[in-house]
């Protein structure tokens, strides 16, 4: 984890009232894992004396090579929102990461099922690149509210390569498999539904080594046993309040089923058998569990 003075590059308006801000901050993004997140201290508002979580949407390089940019896509939902909404281009920040434990799909994964809802797909496009780096065939749900929405969240890539500082050299092999797919809850583009009926029908037509999800709980919770049912590793990205965003505070504290865990440094990615409430721990891990580990 590293401290930085970030610069705003940019701070702009997407489609579907989401917001996406650039920021320069070269060791962050040299460092950044996918499935990480910043914790950003939003100074000149009262009620804002705690560092705010924001996922890693995506890190890239400019023209010129400087791979030093990290971006958030975010949407108004409160103060604090609305508070980073209002820095403009050279602007300074406070900023601590990359925070947390990444996705860590097995060693070997063939093929992957990532799945978002709304915002919370900003979580996983670091993700999607770096399967696709690795050479897993990659299928991609998301659900969103409309067309706008889910155009914004699968075009708001600053690089469209969406992969980490790692992994910037390594060709995607050819041929690798991607497709996607849209659910919007209005029915103006893909599938008129909710994705997690996209996922049912893509889990029990195929096999998946790894299924990710990050979005609304009651969404996750469903995929997860989706997942579960269809014999598939699968992972969650949780959101929760963070005060301290370094394991301090337990402010954060998830019920795991070997105790209590804090979705900052220990998550916020969480096996999903790993989440006591859940309803799943009971579930035996398949056969690739013992080959889980970081690329």
């Amino acid at each position: 984890m590293i401290s930085e003075q970030a610069t705003v590059i940019a701070n702009s308006e997407l489609s579907g009232g989401l917001r996406q801000i650039v920021l320069r901050a070269p060791g962050i993004a040299t460092s950044t894992e996918p499935g990480q997140f910043l914790h950003l201290l939003l100074s000149g508002h009262g009620d804002h004396l705690l560092r705010r979580p924001f996922s890693i949407h995506d890190v890239y390089a400019d023209k010129h090579g400087d791979f030093s940019f990290v971006s958030v896509v975010y949407q108004v939902v409160g103060s604090g929102t609305a508070l980073l909404a209002g820095y403009s281009s050279g602007a300074v920040l406070d900023v601590l990461g990359p925070i947390g434990r990444p996705w860590q799909p097995p060693l070997g994964a063939k093929r992957a099922l990532v799945v978002g809802g709304g915002v919370g797909f900003a979580a996983l496009t670091l993700l999607v690149g770096s399967l696709q780096a690795w050479g897993t065939e990659t299928q991609v749900l998301l659900g969103a509210r409309d067309k706008t929405v889910a155009l914004s969240l699968l075009g708001g890539g600053s690089s469209g390569s969406y992969r980490s500082y790692a992994l910037r050299d390594i060709p995607t092999p050819p041929n690798t498999g991607y497709s996607q797919q849209v659910a919007t809850d209005d029915g103006s583009y893909g599938h008129h539904g909710l994705v997690t009926e996209l996922s049912a029908v893509a889990l029990a037509d195929g096999h998946f080594d790894y299924v990710a999800t990050c979005g609304p709980e009651a969404m996750m919770r469903i995929v997860a046993a989706q997942a579960a049912a269809a014999g598939a590793s699968g992972a969650a990205s949780l959101e929760r309040r963070m005060a301290c965003g370094v394991g301090a505070c337990l402010s954060c504290v998830v019920q795991t089923a070997s105790g209590q865990k804090r979705a900052c440094v220990d998550g916020p990615v969480f096996d999903v058998l790993e989440l006591a409430d859940w309803g799943l721990a009971a579930r035996s891990p398949g056969p690739d569990a013992a080959l889980e580990g970081e690329r």
